[in-house]
């Protein structure tokens, strides 16, 4: 394989890998914080327990990755049981808060996709047999990127069975799936090569400079709507309701502006956005307020459309390039 199409595989593998970590993220929206640390979910577990018990399979996954990568043998003691290894990480972490778990959770995994991207890549591609299975990088990937797609199932089933939709959820969840769906959005962005990013077609008519532009107006649009939430006023933000028209106008706009200008447009949207979340507690985010279009609207399911937005735009991206389907590998080796 030349070196070019195992920079775009491993490029497409970490885009999936992140994908599925916003998506179960995603799963926790709509979701309050006692629901999510009291309320037995799977085994006895709460949510809260589960997402330790996700980044403890991250850190694992790292260590043992810089064992292989530095020539030592795969040591699977610590996990042979695995139920038992599951029980510590659980028992370990339980009375903690939901936030120091969701910053391991984003911190566990922040560092062994740094490190996977540091790899050189003949290193990521290099085939690992250990007991009979292959343990190459980009099947130990695959195997993390299926455990948090299953888990995000169990907790979409679970949620249909219990009723739980519709709700306001926490702010600490709400920001960590925002993030989590932002690096799905960069990761998917990534696909697409420097010298391309003005000139190839990936949405339509749209290039990926066209694609970024259309995200930052509506985040600015966003930000517009949640300031007037923020200072208690209701909705009235520069929005007709019809849609193809804005967003053709909004395109035609930037037409002429330069990545770079786009980019960094791109970026301060989303800075804004964040410091006005930061300013509001979770009473503001909850609280109801009349809109233009005839019904109601809160601040946190305001937010929550331009977390979906930025998860559709990345999926689109990453249908246009195509997606890596790797053969299942030690699997078993996650449990639950």
């Amino acid at each position: 394989m030349a070196n070019s199409e195992r920079t775009i595989e491993r490029a497409q593998l970490l885009a999936r890998l992140v994908a599925e970590r916003a998506g179960l993220l995603e799963q926790l929206i709509g979701l309050d914080e006692r629901t999510l640390t009291g309320m037995p979910f799977l085994d006895g577990w709460t949510v809260k327990d589960l997402l330790a018990h996700v980044a403890a399979w991250d850190r694992w996954e790292l260590r043992e990755m810089r064992y292989m990568a530095s020539g030592e043998i795969l040591d699977l003691t610590e996990v042979r049981d695995t139920d038992a290894f599951n029980a510590d990480v659980v028992a370990a972490w339980r009375d903690r808060t939901l936030a120091e778990v969701l910053a391991e959770l984003r911190e566990a995994r922040a560092a062994w996709v740094a490190w996977l991207q540091a790899l050189l890549e003949e290193e990521f591609f290099r085939q690992r047999l250990f007991g009979g299975e292959d343990w190459s990088f980009p099947g130990c990937v695959e195997v993390q990127w299926r455990h948090d797609a299953q888990h995000a199932a169990q907790i979409a089933a679970w949620r249909e069975a219990e009723g739980l939709e519709g709700k306001t959820g926490g702010k600490s969840v709400l920001l960590a799936a925002l993030a989590a769906a932002r690096e799905e959005l960069l990761a998917a962005t990534a696909l697409v090569p420097a010298e391309e990013r003005e000139s190839r077609l990936v949405c339509g008519e749209w290039t990926l400079k066209d694609v970024l532009g259309h995200i930052a107006d509506w985040e600015w649009l966003c930000v517009e709507g949640l300031r007037q939430m923020a200072a208690g006023h209701p909705l009235q933000v520069d929005y007709d309701g019809d849609e193809e028209a804005w967003n053709k106008a909004h395109a035609a706009a930037r037409r002429d502006q330069p990545w770079q200008a786009v980019w960094a447009d791109f970026q301060a949207a989303r800075r804004v956005l964040l410091d006005v979340l930061e300013g509001m507690c979770q009473a503001d985010l909850t609280r109801s307020f009349p809109n233009q279009w005839g019904s109601e609207s809160t601040p946190y399911h305001w937010v929550c459309s331009w977390l979906t937005h930025d998860r559709e735009h990345a999926e689109g991206l990453r249908s246009f390039f195509g997606k890596s389907e790797l053969s299942p590998q030690h699997y078993s080796e996650l449990g639950k």
